[in-house]
This record gives C-alpha cells, sequence and structure tokens, in this order.
C-alpha cells in the first residue's frame, strides 16, 4: 500500500487529515536538530536516569538515588554539557530503522485518525519543560474523551514490538517509559497514548495508556538541575567533581 508520496523534500499523504503543517512539525527537520542541541531530550531520558548498581533496587522517592547518576548517565551529561559549552555537536546518526520510523509514523497517526481511534489532533514538536530539557511529543489528541499525549512508535523487528509491547504495563524498566514521561511533562498531560505498529507496517497496531507517574517526573526534574549545576562547575573543577559537587550541594524538598 502506498499511502505516501515523495515530492522533492516534501511528503504528501494520500487522503491525508493532517495537514502539511502537521506534517513538517512531525518531520526532523535542521531546525528541530537545533533547538534541541545542549539540552536534555525524551529520547534520551533513560540514559540521564541511568543509576549505579548501588541504588539500582532502591525507590526513586529516596535521595540516594537521585544522586548515584551510573555510567551511561555521565556519558549523557558528558555530551549534552559538550554541545552547550563549545558549541561543537555531534553527526546526526540517521538509520535506516530511523528513517523508516519517521515516514511511517507520520502515516500511523494518519491510520488513527481514519480508523477513529483518535480524534481532535495537534501536532506539535520540541517542547520545553525545563530551561534546559524538554521533549518532542508526537502530537497531543482525544482518545475515548480525554485529552491527551500521543506517542508512536513503527517498528522493524519483533525484536523491537516485544521491547515494547511484551509487557501489559509500562514501568520503569520499559525501553520507553522516560520518554513518554518527559513528554507528558512537556504537553502538560496526565496521560499518554503509547501506539505501537507490527513490524514493517503501520495496518495492524497494538495501544495501551501510560499514566504519569509524579514520584518519576519528580525525577527527572531533580536530576536536570543537578545536571544542569554539574556542567556549570567544569570550567573550575574535574568533570567528575563537578557532579559529586552538584549531588552534594543540591537541596531536596
Amino acid at each position: 500500500m502506498k499511502e505516501l508520496q515523495e515530492f522533492g523534500s516534501e511528503f504528501k499523504i494520500v487522503g491525508q487529515l493532517l495537514d502539511s503543517e502537521q506534517i513538517s512539525s512531525l518531520q526532523r527537520t535542521e531546525e528541530w536538530y537545533t533547538i534541541r542541541r545542549g539540552k536534555f531530550t525524551g529520547s534520551n531520558m533513560k540514559l540521564l536516569m541511568g543509576c549505579g548498581r548501588a541504588s539500582s533496587k532502591m525507590p526513586w522517592t529516596t535521595n540516594d538515588k537521585i544522586v548515584d547518576f551510573g555510567a551511561t548517565a555521565e556519558k549523557y551529561i558528558y555530551g549534552v554539557g559538550g554541545e552547550r559549552t563549545t558549541g561543537c555537536y555531534s553527526m546526526q546518526i540517521d538509520s535506516k530503522q530511523m528513517q523508516y520510523g519517521r515516514m511511517n509514523e507520520i502515516i500511523l497517526i494518519n491510520k488513527l485518525l481514519k480508523d477513529n481511534i483518535i480524534s481532535n489532533y495537534e501536532a506539535k514538536s520540541f517542547e520545553l519543560f525545563y530551561k534546559n530539557a524538554g521533549a518532542s511529543v508526537d502530537g497531543l489528541c482525544v482518545f475515548k474523551n480525554e485529552e491527551m499525549c500521543l506517542e508512536v512508535k513503527c517498528t522493524v523487528s519483533w525484536d523491537g514490538h516485544y521491547e515494547r509491547m511484551y509487557e501489559e504495563q509500562v514501568d520503569q524498566t520499559h525501553c520507553d517509559f522516560w520518554q513518554m514521561q518527559a513528554e507528558m511533562m512537556a504537553a502538560g498531560t496526565d496521560k499518554c497514548l503509547y501506539v505501537v505498529a507490527y513490524p514493517m507496517t503501520i495496518e495492524k497496531y497494538k495501544y495501551q495508556i501510560v499514566n504519569a507517574s509524579k514520584i518519576h517526573q519528580k525525577a527527572i526534574m531533580q536530576r536536570c538541575q543537578i545536571a544542569d549545576e554539574a556542567i556549570k562547575l567544569w570550567n573550575t573543577h574535574s568533570y567528575t567533581d563537578s557532579l559529586k559537587i552538584a549531588c552534594q550541594n543540591f537541596k531536596f524538598d
């Protein structure tokens, strides 16, 4: 089925319910990459929330867990801080899987509208929830008379589908949990409609509702604030010492 036609660099959905402005906002333009530079992003939030082994089983209400940044978190902070402080940016990796997802997410949203799964769709781009952190929400929509944000995934393998839909409930161990929590913060909603298409098709899909978790969203905000303070200390301290000092000085509520 050819629902997507390419005209130069523009995409048009045949029989579309999305207008050209909505389609444009869903595409990853140079402007989109630019506004994300030097910021913590929803798609990488699981990296920022990585913990060390000592606190792996602690709840996120524990201060010790908040300040126990794992190696993946430190590496991510280094990259974001490097962009912010030097103006030098990493090359954007654009794999075939990413290209497939980016193109077909537009078609999938259109199909959700056609199938009357959602209504009142409003396209969104990168939205800030904190001065140096934001998320790229796939849009706002109405699902069963409730407004919520929308996150769609177009998978290319059953491994990818398993990773996202095997468990009936999305919790903090899920690969997209932290991304959706950040997206709900950016969109100002309490729920997210999470739609995952079957591999290499948008004709079949599964969906579920993910609820906002105030505990985990608070943890996201705290980590963003600590990481920001650490980056500010780079001029006078080593990278590792900067993070240690920022953790020690952080004022918990």
